[in-house]
């Protein structure tokens, strides 16, 4: 009696995961069924204004769910899902500055209303997201996903994506994380899951983006007729010699550069600066805050993905405390300057020691001809000494080196090598 109780729970245990499979193939289907019956229609847009960013287009889905229900069985709806991302993300991206996000005007022009499913636009390796993109200009589209997958033991698991699409080349890089991890988050608590999650995706594409940002601004720089070209100015006298120094760095004649960022304003007195005591987390570390490189402005881009590359090297390390580049932002407009255009040691220094920080690394990159030239320096915020420097040369077509050489330069300058 007891064999036919076990038996007959294991019919019914079997037909319970078969009628979940079977409701999760029926909701695909139907998706597949009703999204192949009309064809989008893009509408065409007047090209954007010329930038060296990169444009990028933000679309948030919610994937089919495995249960009765349907998409209704979320515990809130895509509506609400799409605008508290897409609105979260697109603010995100605009403070790291290497991106233009498409403004929702252009999209609701090019779209005329139109909405397709997860299915639909994930479909042929995102084939119809990557013509949608195409149509508003952009080099890639950057898709929040929440989907539901079956699952054996608990039935189904539920997870949120981001995942970033070359709109050329269809390249495709993803980072994900369990939807319930995220769900029982505190707010806090989210907001650093969203930027590990980004952060995992920048690290994956950093060369397809970096490629695309040099071809960008090569493109800019040989199309823009009235470049102005004017000397360097010479940084201000260091103080106190630098130490040793394990690689020796280049020295090249004094280049030109291609444009000149804007002057600075008139700094406030730090004094006057409201900054909020931070503490070492780590005993031992010095704090160090990583200003972004100068560049001409068409190839702003360019730096800033080498200073993000160069950030998380110095990070891997294991041997400073970062400040993270929000709270540099808010001391600099603090200050009434732009990082953009803070060329001056002098002010850098002075925002540094603003931020607690014991170290900071300024640096630029400029042109010369059809060769690239990058320096940079780490100077201590007390003495202004300089306590390592590097310099690095590369040459157009040889973009696939570039930031692999990054991991070498950021040892030499935090002296680990």
């Amino acid at each position: 009696m007891k064999g036919n109780i076990k038996q007959f729970t294991r019919v019914l245990l079997m037909i319970n995961r078969f009628s979940k499979r079977f409701i999760y193939l029926l909701t695909v289907a139907s998706f597949l069924l009703l999204n192949s019956c009309a064809e989008i229609q893009l509408k065409a847009i007047p090209p954007p204004s010329t930038t060296a960013k990169l444009r990028v287009y933000v679309r948030a889905i919610s994937g089919p769910f495995p249960y009765q229900g349907g998409a209704a069985a979320w515990d809130s709806s895509h509506k609400e899902f799409e605008a508290r991302q897409i609105d979260g993300t697109e603010k995100f991206l605009k403070q790291i500055g290497i991106y233009e996000v498409v403004p929702k005007e252009d999209v609701k022009k090019v779209l005329g209303g139109q909405n397709r499913s997860y299915i639909e636009m994930a479909k042929n390796n995102w084939a119809l997201t990557r013509e949608i993109g195409k149509a508003l200009y952009a080099e890639y589209v950057i898709v929040i996903e929440r989907r539901a997958e079956p699952d054996k033991m608990s039935g189904v698991e539920i997870y949120l994506a981001i995942n970033l699409i070359n709109t050329s080349s269809g390249k495709l890089y993803e980072a994900c994380t369990r939807m319930d991890k995220f769900d029982s988050a505190s707010f806090e608590r989210r907001v650093e899951i969203i930027k590990k999650l980004y952060r995992t995706v920048f690290l994956s594409a950093k060369q397809d983006m970096f490629e695309t940002a040099i071809r960008k601004s090569d493109n800019m720089y040989t199309q823009d007729e009235e470049i102005a070209v004017v000397p360097k100015p010479e940084p201000p006298p260091i103080q106190q010699a630098p130490p040793s120094i394990p690689e020796k760095p280049i020295i090249l004649p004094e280049p030109k550069l291609i444009a000149v960022a804007p002057k600075p304003e008139v700094a406030k007195p730090i004094d006057a600066i409201s900054v909020k005591p931070m503490h070492e987390e780590v005993s031992g570390k010095n704090r160090l805050v990583i200003y972004d490189l100068e560049a001409p402005e068409q190839y702003r881009t360019v730096a800033l993905i080498i200073t993000e590359v160069l950030r998380e090297e110095l990070f891997l390390l294991n041997r400073f405390i970062l400040v993270n580049r929000e709270n540099l932002l808010d001391v600099l407009r603090e200050m009434s300057l732009q990082q953009i255009g803070l060329i001056d040691e002098k002010q850098a220094v002075k925002a540094g020691k603003g931020l607690a920080a014991n170290q900071i690394v300024t640096g630029s990159l400029r042109i010369l001809g059809k060769a690239y030239l990058l320096n940079t320096k780490r100077i201590d915020v007390e003495t202004f000494a300089t306590l390592g420097i590097v310099s690095s040369r590369f040459a157009q077509g040889e973009e696939e080196d570039v930031l692999s050489r990054l991991p070498g330069l950021a040892k030499t300058l935090a002296g680990a090598q």
